[in-house]
């Protein structure tokens, strides 16, 4: 996405964001500017392999991260820094992990732009392939062995549209930006793109002698999603989002014979209580996408994301009468 495209996305949420009001008996919004959040996050990516039936885990990776939100733009900002992985020393050794996320939700659309980067993975059979792998790989007794070149890189864009954006508030379920105060939900529909890299100094998955897949994928998808509201002060968040993508694998030479088709699924859920200043939550992401290099060559990726946030309302408006 060149610099030009980007200041067209901004632009479409910032306009959208004032086209017309939600229902004021479904949704309320907060009469503050500025949002500014403290968070525990653990993030994971990992993936299968099936033809050899191995896993690739790296480890959890956990830290703290501060951050603002200001509601004349349509994206928040924050900083993380990582603390320790939750892994033992002995298996998952040090890691170098590049974990963004890119979030703008307004009444009508939801984006989210994701960039990953891990590196450093062990392996670890899956059971009905022990035999074999034992027998082809030798690994160590435990099962698992380090693989500390391997890297693995995706770079994600997802949008969505809200059908039932006058009474279902997305801001309110996922960032508790807004206060949802009756339950609903919606359908939404939208597209995403998909860029996958994995690379190794050796060879890769020990199936074949390739060292470096590449492949991109993109389609269409949809879902739904819920807010439930209960007690005077609690909101739960739910949703679901199923994808077909028309997937490549970048080589050389593409042929029309190589585009496969490709599923993928992402949920999100959310707990949050609110206070007229103050919001506690928790919040967590999942995503699986299936990936086809060649005939014997099929991968499943799995990301992960779970944060604990403390949201503080700050620069409340006056009215003036």
């Amino acid at each position: 996405m060149n610099t030009y495209n980007l200041y067209i996305l901004i632009l479409i949420f910032f306009f959208a964001n004032r086209v017309t009001a939600q229902d004021t008996n479904y949704v309320k919004k907060y009469n503050n500017l500025v949002n500014l959040k403290t968070f525990i996050y653990t993030n994971s990516l990992d993936f299968w392999d099936k033809g050899s039936g191995l896993n690739y885990i790296p480890g959890l990776h956990t830290g703290i991260g501060i951050g603002a939100y200001c509601k004349y733009l349509p994206f928040d900002f924050s900083i993380r820094q990582e603390v320790s992985p939750l892994s033992n020393a002995d298996h998952y050794h040090k890691r170098r992990t590049t974990d963004m996320l890119l979030k703008g939700y307004t009444k009508y659309f939801v984006g989210d732009i994701s960039i990953q980067k891990y590196n450093g993975f062990y392996t670890e059979e899956a059971d009905s392939y022990k035999d074999v792998y034992r027998s082809r790989y030798s690994p160590q007794e435990d099962g698992r062995e380090y693989e500390p070149d391997l890297s693995v890189f995706q770079l994600e864009a997802v949008g969505e549209y809200i059908f039932n954006h006058e009474k279902f508030s997305y801001k309110a379920g996922f960032t508790a930006y807004e206060e949802q105060k009756i339950s609903a939900g919606s359908f939404m529909a939208g597209a995403s793109f998909h860029l996958l890299k994995i690379d190794s100094d050796s060879s890769l998955v020990r199936v074949d002698n390739s060292s470096h897949l590449k492949a991109s994928n993109f389609g269409i998808n949809q879902g739904y999603a819920y807010n439930y509201v209960f007690g005077k002060r609690s909101c739960l968040f739910i949703s679901a989002i199923i994808g077909m993508n028309l997937s490549n694998p970048l080589s050389k030479s593409i042929s029309y014979k190589d585009f496969t088709i490709s599923p993928a699924a992402r949920f999100k859920f959310a707990y949050w209580l609110n206070f007229d200043h103050w919001s506690l939550g928790l919040t967590g992401f999942y995503k699986i996408i299936h990936q086809t290099f060649s005939k014997d060559r099929t991968i499943y990726l799995h990301s992960r994301k779970v944060e604990i946030l403390l949201i503080r309302r700050l620069c409340y408006k006056t009215n003036k009468k």
